[in-house]
């Protein structure tokens, strides 16, 4: 009887891949809401990083995750220095593991109407509410190419939220902003990247009419839906018993 060949050698089974991080980057927390978007997508498992214009701002919300038993990454930087702030996006997208999301919610805004508001003032609020997002968008995109679910989450608001009689410039802002979003958008779903607006459309704090907690989940809303590329959230009225859900246009 022959002999009986030689078992093969063993080959070792590849370890299954770890899965992709996934990191949120939030530009302009404010005081209204930033924590409470914060903590939602954290809770999905999201690595979490902030822009702000202040240390101090950058110390409260370290304390808010904290006692969600989240942490984050942040850095001081200004929308209207674009070599500076897209350092400090680069950095932290690299600290995070990778960019995911990026939400852009930067304002800057004067009272005053349109007889009030000198031109120049107007264009100071524009270089943070209009042209920063753009500064943000490009320098972005190169973190998001490739990255699965990659998006760009930009907040506007609707008519009601800011009157023109009081924040003028705001309004001109942020109606420029959504104008900016419908335009890039196409150009950016071509290299595979999502620009979504989220329009609030009522003030936003603890007594409402729009509770932080129902606006950032309405953000988690607008960055999980499979379309849609406007997501509006409004107060309840007359027709509504409640805040209407995230509505895809």
């Amino acid at each position: 009887m022959g002999r009986m060949p030689p078992d093969p050698p063993a080959t070792a089974v590849p370890e299954p891949a770890a899965p992709a991080t996934r990191g949120l980057i939030l530009v302009g927390p404010g005081a209204a809401f930033g924590g409470e978007l914060l903590v939602r997508f954290g809770l999905e498992g999201f690595r979490l990083g902030v822009v702000a214009r202040s240390a101090d701002t950058l110390g409260r919300l370290t304390g808010e995750l904290a006692s969600a038993g989240l942490t984050m990454r942040g850095a001081v930087a200004d929308v209207t220095d674009a070599a500076g702030f897209t350092a400090a996006l680069e950095g932290l997208a690299d600290d995070l593991g990778g960019l995911t999301v990026l939400v852009y919610n930067a304002k800057l805004s004067i009272r005053g109407n349109a007889f009030s508001v000198p031109a120049d003032v107007l264009n100071q609020t524009l270089a943070v509410n209009v042209t920063g997002a753009l500064t943000a968008v490009q320098a972005a995109t190169p973190l998001l190419v490739d990255r699965v679910g990659a998006t760009i989450l930009v907040t506007a608001a609707g008519t009601r939220t800011e009157p023109p009689g009081g924040r003028f410039a705001l309004a001109v802002g942020k109606a420029g902003l959504a104008a900016l979003a419908a335009a890039v958008g196409p150009t950016l779903a071509d290299h595979g990247v999502r620009l979504r607006t989220v329009v609030l459309d009522g003030r936003v704090g603890p007594s409402g009419p729009l509770r932080p907690q129902a606006v950032a989940d309405h953000f988690w809303q607008a960055y999980a839906a499979p379309r849609g590329t406007v997501f509006r959230l409004a107060a309840p009225g007359p027709r509504r018993a409640a805040a209407t859900l995230p509505l895809e246009v």
